[in-house]
């Protein structure tokens, strides 16, 4: 994944282990982030607290696990709990002093596009954890975006996304119960049941892929419905995304544990299998070098495997079958008495066809004419000024200066020369990421061809130093329809610590 724009491009690798996340770059240690570690029970504070006896604390603990389940206790109580009796007292001496800490565990990980659709896009990572939840960090800033956040209702074990975070995307995760979710921006819920553990998902546009524990891989639509399942010959042990963008063409890797790695189409066909020694361990298709379409194969004798994609492959299942050379008759259905009834039909009111279509065109056109006349009468289309509008932000933050240019660019002289005025600029924008002063600038009275420059304040007041969009409406006084509508992409400020 790319977190910068920077040149020449390098990717990063992004490891996720304990309650840490390491960024290595150019095969070196770049930057570690840290999950924020979570809320304590007060109550087992309390116990470790006011305790009298090794038994005591034992029992007290052993009744909260009841009551709240056991990831929601510390890992001090979840060590002490599974030890037996003659290990307590060590463990305590050990760990008398040691202070409660409740880490957020990353359970699994994943990549999503920001803005752009190509290879080397800046892309947000996905992170699930212990705690049931799911966040999306900045790629600049490694800090979780708190719209973005979900709250799921078990811990999720595989991650898949589609899309882009800026515009529109998918998320679909597995959890440990055998659950299927789907999520999008703000809100996630359930879509189905697994009948198997799941030991992979890839979520495509409009479909979902999942693979199971007793070796069936498995498409259902985004709605829950299944569109086909098919069984591999070994147990499966890894699935991933295949795109081939010179191809138009979107496949399936599946990793198996006889040591086949098998393409699949997204309709279930099988189109090619490569054979190794060992079972596979883990499946990455991408780059390597200039090559666009490498797949890296790790087997779990810890051996690497490239294999390189020929440009003259071909991934037909038919012409697999049949032969490159062979000549497929094409299939066309019989003619039915209902196709030659209706074309006898066409054929002898032809006429009385098209002056039916004629008339259903005209009164087509004649509603939207009136529909037009209607937006016009009710001032429901923008209102056209002459008005030319600039802006220009100085500064590194947290402190800026939005410097604004409004031009009356009627003609000079002539007709149509005539100046603007009742005119006013009011800016709009998010009250956590920033404070505008003054929020209404009145303009002046504007003659042709002269530009007129105003001046606003902006300080940032996001803590994390994260940009955000202002918008400057030009508005005219007792008219409620603005004028012209522009937006301002502010840039990250610098965090003051």
């Amino acid at each position: 994944m790319f977190i910068d724009n920077d040149s020449p491009r390098l990717p990063v690798i992004t490891v996720g282990t304990s309650e840490y996340i390491y960024v290595y770059k150019n095969l070196r240690p770049f930057f570690r982030a840290v999950l924020p570690p979570l809320q304590i029970n007060s109550v087992e504070r309390d116990i470790w607290g006011q305790y009298d006896s090794e038994e005591t604390l034992f029992e007290l603990l052993k009744n909260l696990r009841s009551q709240i389940g056991m990831s929601a206790l510390t890992l001090k109580s979840q060590h002490l709990l599974t030890l037996p009796q003659h290990e307590r007292h060590s463990f305590l001496e050990a760990h008398k002093g040691t202070p409660l800490v409740r880490k957020n565990i990353v359970t699994c990980l994943s990549t999503l596009r920001k803005s752009h659709n190509e290879d080397d896009a800046l892309a947000c990572l996905v992170i699930g954890t212990e705690n049931c939840e799911i966040f999306v960090l900045h790629p600049e800033t490694f800090t979780p975006i708190d719209e973005a956040k979900l709250t799921l209702t078990d811990v999720p074990v595989f991650l898949s996304t589609a899309g882009l975070f800026d515009i529109d995307y998918t998320l679909t995760c597995t959890t440990r119960s055998g659950q299927l979710l789907i999520g999008r921006r703000g809100w996630v819920s359930p879509l189905l049941s697994l009948s198997k553990p799941p030991v992979g998902v890839v979520c495509l546009d409009t479909s979902i892929i999942v693979a199971l524990m007793d070796a069936t891989i498995n498409c259902y639509s985004d709605k829950g419905s299944r569109l086909w399942t098919i069984s591999a010959v070994s147990p499966i042990t890894c699935l991933h995304r295949v795109q081939l963008r010179q191809r138009n063409l979107e496949l399936v890797a599946v990793g198996l544990h006889n040591g086949h790695v098998s393409l699949y189409t997204l309709s279930g066909e099988c189109t090619d299998t490569i054979s190794f020694n060992e079972p596979i361990s883990a499946l990455y298709f991408g780059q390597y070098g200039r090559e666009c379409n490498s797949m890296v194969c790790v087997t779990q004798g810890g051996s690497l495997h490239v294999k390189i994609l020929k440009r003259s492959a071909d991934f037909t299942p038919e012409l697999k079958e049949k032969g490159a050379g062979a000549m497929t008759k094409l299939q066309i259905p019989k003619k039915t008495k209902l196709f030659v009834d209706q074309t006898m039909r066409e054929r002898e009111n032809s006429i009385v066809m098209h002056r039916a279509f004629q008339r259903d065109a005209f009164r087509m056109k004649l509603a939207t004419a009136r529909t037009l006349v209607h937006v016009l009468n009710t001032k429901q289309s923008p209102i056209q000024e002459s008005v030319k509008l600039s802006a220009e932000v100085l500064g590194l933050g947290p402190s800026f200066v939005v410097r604004i240019g409004v031009m009356n660019i009627g003609p000079k002289s002539g007709v149509g020369s005539t100046g603007i005025s009742d005119l006013a600029l009011f800016f709009h924008w998010n009250d956590k990421f920033y404070d505008v002063s003054p929020p209404i600038i009145h303009v002046p009275f504007l003659v042709p061809s002269v530009e007129v420059k105003f001046q606003a304040k902006v300080e940032s007041i996001n803590p994390n130093g994260l940009a955000d969009v202002i918008r400057v409406i030009v508005l005219r006084k007792k008219q409620a329809q603005p004028i012209l509508v522009a937006m301002i992409n502010m840039p990250p400020s610098e965090v003051v610590f």
